[in-house]
């Protein structure tokens, strides 16, 4: 868990969790920005039981805001998928640089 106690400076707010795939962890990371990076080991199904099987070195990632999934960003709209840890690692410094999402961006006909 080292790569994710400093980035950019900044000390995240870091959740591990027991994965629904037995011996996998999923990783939740918040930033003061109020965004967040989930972070699941990739895995697929196999066999005729659909036991899951985690994929080495391939991640999930998806963006978070104030807790929940967020589909908005320039980053993504969806759940990165298949990605090695130099692509984990630069996403998530991009969401730690997202803008906060403030009520002026929510309604910038306000403005």
């Amino acid at each position: 868990m080292r790569r994710y106690e400093n980035i950019n400076g900044e000390k995240p707010i870091i959740e591990v969790k027991e994965h629904h795939v037995p011996g996998s962890t999923h990783v939740i990371l918040t930033f003061k920005n109020g965004y967040g990076a989930s972070i699941i080991p990739e895995y697929r199904y196999v066999g005729h039981k659909q036991k899951n099987h985690v994929i080495p070195g391939r991640y999930e990632v998806a963006v978070f805001y104030d807790g929940e999934l967020c589909y908005d960003t320039p980053i993504t709209n969806d759940t990165l998928r298949s990605m090695n840890d130099p692509e984990v690692q630069d996403i998530v410094s991009k969401i730690q640089r997202l803008e906060r999402m403030d009520i002026h961006y929510l309604h910038p006909e306000d403005h």
